[in-house]
């Protein structure tokens, strides 16, 4: 097997190779393992790379370690889906990590000699096609389709990634001071969104919303528990939808949802939905801003989310549970 490290030097506010390439030179070099070091050179290339090198790999077993965040481990995804011979492995470095966060956490997955003796296992995948448009203009691209490998988001917190994309090209602000920046910046407008809702097998519905997601996976935003049901390998997704709330039970009910307990909390409880689906269409009322995997995206039409006809073979951790 040949393992390709994938480096993204703009995750982890641009130390990622600083902190990550003497860990992986030594542990491949005790594993004895043959290995390849690949620095991205902007956005997309990761999955340029990976096709091409799955392509001249003559039929070779390769495993490509996403090193940064849920982008870097989206473009990984999007290079080797399909691929019978090839593997994703994922090693945080990057400001999210939340897909690793549904088997535990970040530390395992930070050991590069854990991942070389990790075990592929097969994985759920979304694939979403929508219509991108520009959010000021509203001028219209060609239709897209590309995967997810572990949530979209709507709503809030989608707006509040989208201010924080932008504070952070503007203002050069990093990390978790971006994202509190965003968040404050949409506390100020705290408009709800609106949407029709189709999901496979069950009755539409339409709704105002504060906050809905659509998840292979658990977690979102940096670790926030927002699908607990959710599981990674079922064949399903799981949409949620969180009914408008006012800016004092939002502020008073956050920390309940960041830590996953909305589902019985009595505040929030009766103030959501949640289906389990193979699928969902989402028909928004006007634009709509969702992010996928942290990726911004902004829409005018209706755009739909379901499960992926194949699995992706993803890298458990030596030491780390099998889901």
């Amino acid at each position: 097997m040949r393992h390709c490290f994938v480096i993204n030097p703009a995750a982890g506010n641009g130390k990622v190779q600083e902190a990550l390439l003497p860990h992986i030179l030594s542990a491949a070099k005790k594993w004895g393992a043959e290995y390849e070091i690949h620095r991205t050179s902007g956005p997309g290339e990761a999955t340029t790379y990976v096709k091409n090198r799955i392509a001249s790999g003559e039929g070779e077993t390769m495993r490509f370690y996403s090193c940064g965040g849920d982008g870097t481990a989206a473009e990984v995804l999007a290079g080797l889906y399909g691929a019978g011979n090839a593997e994703l492995a994922i090693i945080p470095a990057g400001s999210g990590n939340d897909y690793v966060r549904n088997f535990g956490g970040k530390e395992r997955f930070r050991d590069i000699t854990a991942q070389l003796a990790g075990t592929a296992v097969p994985v759920d995948v979304m694939q979403v096609t929508y219509t991108p448009a520009h959010p000021k203009t509203g001028v219209e691209s060609d239709e897209l389709t590309f995967f997810a490998i572990n949530m979209v988001n709507m709503g809030f917190d989608a707006k509040a990634v989208g201010h924080m994309t932008r504070l952070k090209n503007k203002f050069f602000i990093k990390g978790t001071g971006a994202y509190i920046a965003g968040v404050l910046r949409e506390l100020a407008s705290f408009k709800m969104s609106r949407a029709v809702f189709r999901p496979a097998g069950k009755d539409e519905f339409e709704a105002d919303f504060l906050l809905g997601g659509v998840g292979s996976g658990r977690f979102s935003g940096g670790g926030f528990d927002g699908i607990p049901p959710a599981i990674v390998n079922d064949g399903l997704l799981d949409l949620l939808v969180i009914d408008p709330l006012t800016r004092g039970e939002f502020l008073r009910l956050v920390g309940i949802y960041h830590d996953g307990k909305h589902m019985e909390h009595p505040g929030l409880a009766s103030k959501h939905i949640m289906i389990r689906t193979e699928s969902v269409e989402i028909e928004p009322s006007g634009g709509l801003i969702f992010t996928t995997d942290g990726e911004v995206r902004y829409t005018n039409k209706m755009f739909k989310v379901f499960i992926a006809p194949e699995k992706a073979q993803f890298v458990m951790p030596d030491g780390v549970a099998h889901p």
